[in-house]
């Protein structure tokens, strides 16, 4: 039987809320049957209660990002209806709710904030009012900036965590809406309590940190009743009034004070008291455009119980550090037996120690943010004990050390492993990747690499979460293949995408640094590349044109910038400036790094082939002929850095690159592999290669059957590499692989122990392990088509596509090769091992290849 499952609008699944243009919906289908494809679709968008559609498309096997060429109502109810044929004569039908955003003129209320502004005072923001009954429906629209938490009649709206995402304020300033029905009684309360969050963070980066300006609130809750009456309740300078909460200081950077002395239990209580509530003023307009939000917020993705508790100097000192086990990013529930009313506990946090057993401050970037992660809590002095968590910060940390720990029932008790609980926080991102298999050195990289990934999201893709929380562009580009494997990131890196715009708008030029203040100045080749390689891949994996077609005018810029770049400075198509392929282990400056010049053009030359395959395969306009820039950049890069009596370049990077870019001499590939073989066996296999080539060259060695190369360098343990990282027990990717480097000291290691950059190699797990990749935008038909690794006898390789899942399951015995191999319905598949070409539908197949 046909099924329809995971309706979609702009990349959500199922979505509540929409908006109200510039929309694309898609489906998956599921079918016992095999070989199943979608023949026909149609595709309806009709008012909750009307029987004429607002938008009508019919078609025949797109089910991927059908675009609707409609504008629909703003806040209203709508349903999108789904009606499917497959090529087996069955069809299927299914539908999702949506409501839509609010217009800019349609809010009415204001931001509002505190008369008095206390820096990084957590103010809460309250109203009161009646509803009649009969209500049918509520919505709240509500933006809280920095961040918020809402409450009506007591009870939390929701467990989003430092919400809405960091976006440059402004241009642009997200709002969520939440369905707040069952929350609304005769009489209510409606609180806001805000913290700092990315907007108004004052303490990092600077004397005033990044701050763009003091906590504020837009709200406005609209509740429709039975007889199609509407109230609306919304920010005023009137009905509103402020009193500052028990978190005395909140940053995402630094932590946060909470001070139970200070607690207002009936803060969103209708019959709450009034005294000490001040008057709000306006706070006036952000200055971007207000935006539904469509990324999923941050939330607690998992929990650590604590590892260990240990006294810090071995006798009854009053400090102890707990090991979660992992680093993570999060925060911690403290739990705390019976203590004095006034008593304070000291939460410090890092992710490593010292021999002592004390904590290292020196890899969380205390040098670069000029704090210390720390949480304060200041007791209640309950006779059964406290339970707390922090609400607008969180902390990338292993260990934490806690002071101030007090058990009233028995004196001298150490706290027990009860005493925290770690909860892991993160951008609540839908995995879509797994992979397991018979090498134990891919498997603990594998984890760690999910972990570290996780831990860098947080409404943007950050560098680290215990020092600059910025969204380097670098990282994310060279991540961004490995992230869209094992994530469904499509409506997050949508939102990245757009800050890239609106970070150019604000600033007049691209920066290293997106979205938000830091910027770190105008942004180089290997990070600006990120405005035409993140779209590419987001075409190729999740088949979004509209991503490309939407952002074509900024990646055309981005190619005119760069040209006019080597125009200034060589004339001859070549880059000269930039930060370089970096974190190679051994450092920036090791003599084997590809030079810096020869990394900047090689990629100036991958994304013209990226942009010429892109015109053509979308007939988008272009402004240059990039077919024919290619080709110009590729004969001045050969006739400059091209060493024909070596055949080859001076770098494996170098080699690695253009092996997998084709920009090494027409003729010269094959000669071109053997020398870059024969150098890196000289080289003893030390590896030598940063976060860009490293893409290139690992990936490139097992497409051309030299797998066993590849795993010699990245897991060598006779010099630094990601075995000698994983020896060292790392549990998150490092920034630098020689953090502890063999046969030296680590006295003056600074950078972070949790790094996704040097991920950017590991989507050869998918798609040269177990051989999936896309033949055509989307994974509409897609190969199979492994490659050998002698230290991979077996693996469980599986993604989910646009289609659903694909998974590849072999195991090697002898010389001969079991593969099992799923294709979801409506995609195809080719399998291409041991000189087959075998085409597959949907559903299961076997397949052995010998030798």
């Amino acid at each position: 039987m046909l099924k329809l499952y995971d309706l979609s609008i702009n990349a959500v699944k199922n979505p509540a809320y929409a908006p109200s243009k510039d929309l694309y919906v898609g489906w998956k289908l599921d079918s016992d049957k095999t070989d199943v494809l979608q023949t026909s679709y149609k595709a309806t968008i009709t008012k909750v209660g009307c029987d004429t559609p607002d938008w009508v498309s019919e078609g025949g096997d797109k089910s991927i990002h059908v675009s609707v060429d409609a504008t629909l109502d703003t806040r209203t109810n709508y349903t999108l209806t789904v009606t499917v044929t497959d090529n087996k004569g069955e069809s299927a039908t299914a539908s999702v709710d949506f409501f839509t955003d609010i217009a800019t003129e349609e809010w009415k209320g204001v931001f509002i904030k505190p008369k008095k502004h206390i820096e990084s005072w957590a103010p809460y923001l309250r109203t009161k009012f009646e509803a009649r009954s009969g209500v049918k429906e509520a919505k709240l629209f509500v933006c809280g900036l920095g961040c918020g938490e809402y409450y009506i009649n007591g009870r939390k709206v929701s467990e989003d965590l430092i919400d809405p995402p960091l976006t440059n304020y402004d241009r642009e300033v997200f709002y969520r809406i939440y369905d707040v029905t069952s929350f609304i009684e005769e009489k209510n309360a409606f609180a806001a309590l805000l913290g700092d969050g990315w907007y108004s963070q004052s303490r990092v980066w600077g004397m005033h940190g990044l701050k763009y300006n003091d906590v504020c609130l837009l709200a406005q809750l609209e509740i429709t009743y039975e007889n199609g009456e509407k109230q609306i309740i919304a920010t005023n300078t009137e009905d509103w009034k402020y009193k500052y909460s028990p978190i005395t200081v909140n940053n995402l950077h630094a932590g946060e004070t909470y001070d139970c002395r200070l607690e207002t239990p009936d803060f969103a209580d209708y019959n709450g008291d009034e005294e000490e509530w001040g008057s709000v003023v306006d706070a006036g307009i952000p200055g971007g455009e207000l935006k539904l939000c469509m990324m999923p917020p941050v939330r607690i993705i998992r929990s650590l119980n604590a590892k260990s508790v240990t006294s810090c100097s071995g006798v009854l000192d009053g400090a102890w550090v707990v090991d979660f086990g992992e680093n993570v990013a999060g925060i911690v529930e403290l739990k705390i037996p019976p203590t004095p009313r006034g008593a304070q506990i000291v939460l410090r946090f890092a992710v490593t120690i010292n021999p002592d057993g004390t904590l290292d401050y020196r890899s969380i970037g205390a040098f670069a943010t000029q704090c210390i992660q720390q949480d304060i809590y200041i007791a209640r002095g309950d006779a059964e004990g406290e339970t707390w968590r922090p609400r607008f910060t969180y902390h990338g940390f292993r260990y934490m050390e806690i002071t101030g720990y007090t058990d009233l029932t028995a004196f001298g008790i150490d706290p027990g492993l009860e005493v925290g609980v770690c909860y892991v926080m993160s951008t609540e991102l839908d995995q879509t990747g797994s992979f397991t298999s018979a090498c134990d050195d891919l498997n603990n990289l594998q984890t760690i690499m999910l972990s570290t990934f996780r831990s860098n999201y947080h409404g943007f893709p950050e560098d680290c979460p215990a020092r600059e929380r910025c969204g380097w562009l670098g990282d994310a580009q060279v991540a961004c293949n490995y992230g869209m494997m094992n994530f469904d990131l499509e409506a997050s890196y949508e939102k990245y995408i757009h800050d890239f715009r609106t970070t150019d708008e604000s600033y007049g030029v691209w920066q290293m640094v997106s979205p938000g203040k830091r910027g770190c100045l105008e942004a180089s080749p290997l990070w600006g590349c990120a405005n035409v390689v993140m779209p590419y891949w987001m075409y190729h994996y999740y088949g979004n044109d509209h991503i490309v077609r939407s952002h074509w005018d900024q990646m055309e810029k981005w190619m005119k910038h760069e040209m006019d770049d080597a125009e200034k400075v060589s004339g001859d198509y070549i880059l000269t400036r930039g930060l370089g392929d970096w974190c190679p282990p051994g450092g920036n400056y090791i003599p084997r790094r590809i030079p810096i010049t020869e990394s900047s053009t090689a990629v100036f030359f991958e994304i013209a082939c990226m942009m010429d395959e892109l015109a053509k395969a979308l007939d988008l306009p272009t402004a240059v002929d990039y077919a024919d820039l290619a080709e110009r950049i590729k004969e001045s890069f050969n006739r400059h850095f091209w060493i024909p009596e070596l055949h080859r370049y001076s770098t494996w990077g170098a080699c690695g690159v253009a092996l997998n870019t084709g920009l090494y001499p027409d003729g010269e590939r094959e000669a071109l592999l053997k020398a870059l073989l024969e150098l890196m066996e000289a080289d003893r296999y030390e590896m030598s290669v940063g976060i860009y080539t490293n893409k290139h060259l690992a990936p490139m060695l097992a497409e051309e059957g030299h797998g066993d190369e590849a795993m010699k360098y990245l897991f060598n343990r006779n010099f630094i590499s990601f075995g000698t990282m994983l020896d060292d027990g790392a549990t998150s990717l490092w920034e630098v692989l020689h953090m502890k480097m063999i046969g030296q000291p680590r006295a003056a290691v600074t950078d972070s122990y949790n790094h996704p950059m040097h991920s950017g190699f590991a989507y050869l797990f998918y798609a040269h392990i177990g051989g999936i990749k896309p033949l055509t935008p989307g994974f509409a038909t897609f190969e199979v088509k492994p490659c050998y690794f002698t230290d991979v006898p077996a693996a469980t390789v599986s993604h989910v596509s646009p289609f659903g899942e694909i998974k590849v399951d072999f195991k090697r015995e002898g010389s001969k090769t079991d593969y099992t191999v799923t294709v979801p319905t409506g995609a195809v598949g080719y399998f291409r091992a041991g000189g087959m070409n075998e085409r597959m539908g949907s559903g299961v197949h076997t397949f052995t290849v010998e030798g």
